[in-house]
């Protein structure tokens, strides 16, 4: 029988055929169409909710290895107690601690994780890294971090003055003169960043904040704690009330 007239034959049985048979006829042959009906309505509310409710960044700390405790939390206490201490309105704008960037720990991804940071870094989302002082040391050589010295106030550097890390401005002259293949072939060794009279010319980039420091209730580091200002920033103010935050 010819597959029209077969179908003819259906229709016409399912007329008189109950409306438990009816609705088994239409799932059998529209399921898939109910289906992916089902799952574009699901994207779009979920598009236009993203929208609605997006919020601009506020305020973007990348926390370069460091853990979250509580890996459940979308929210820590230190950013809401970050947003009231910056007087950013969180109704408007978020404040973001970025645990994501994982480099060199077990298990990371290094390649996207690099990849993301100097993406983030160049798109000046970021506005502060803090990390451990081995993750920070090949950064802060490449010129990611501002000098404190013209970003900090008189009194913010005579207050945290005892608490600065340090780079050496001619070891980071010499490395950026380097082509790619001497970097390959060239182990690099930075001065030690406590150390400022070691070093020619020393730079301070960050601080070193204490063991009551807000963000260790919450945050696990690999070593000691460094904070520094990214160099092309977009939010210099809270960046600023970033350290003071965590030099309390």
């Amino acid at each position: 029988m010819p597959v029209m007239d077969e179908f003819k034959e259906e229709r016409a049985a399912l007329k008189q055929g109950t409306f438990k048979q009816k609705a088994r006829y239409v799932w059998d042959y529209y399921r898939w169409y109910f289906i992916g009906g089902a799952i574009a309505a699901v994207c779009l509310f979920t598009l236009v909710r993203d929208i609605v409710t997006h919020k601009d960044a506020g305020f973007y700390a990348c926390m370069l290895n460091g853990a979250q405790i509580d890996v459940f939390a979308e929210e820590t206490e230190n950013m809401k107690n970050f947003a009231e201490y910056a007087s950013i309105d969180t109704e408007e704008y978020q404040v973001l601690f970025d645990t994501s960037i994982q480099i060199g720990t077990p298990g990371a991804d290094d390649y996207t994780s690099v990849q993301k940071l100097m993406i983030y870094i160049a798109s000046q989302e970021i506005d502060v890294i803090a990390t451990d002082v081995n993750s920070m040391l090949k950064y802060a050589y490449q010129g990611n971090f501002a000098d404190l010295t013209t970003m900090l106030s008189p009194e913010q550097m005579e207050k945290y003055k005892d608490s600065f890390y340090y780079l050496d401005k001619v070891v980071q002259k010499e490395y950026s003169e380097l082509d790619s293949t001497e970097i390959m072939d060239t182990p690099l060794t930075y001065p030690d960043p406590t150390k400022p009279e070691e070093m020619t010319e020393p730079i301070p980039i960050g601080v070193k904040p204490g063991a009551s420091c807000p963000l260790l209730t919450e945050y696990a580091f690999n070593g000691d704690l460094f904070v520094g200002i990214v160099l092309n920033t977009t939010r210099p103010e809270k960046a600023l009330k970033f350290i003071d935050y965590v030099m309390q």
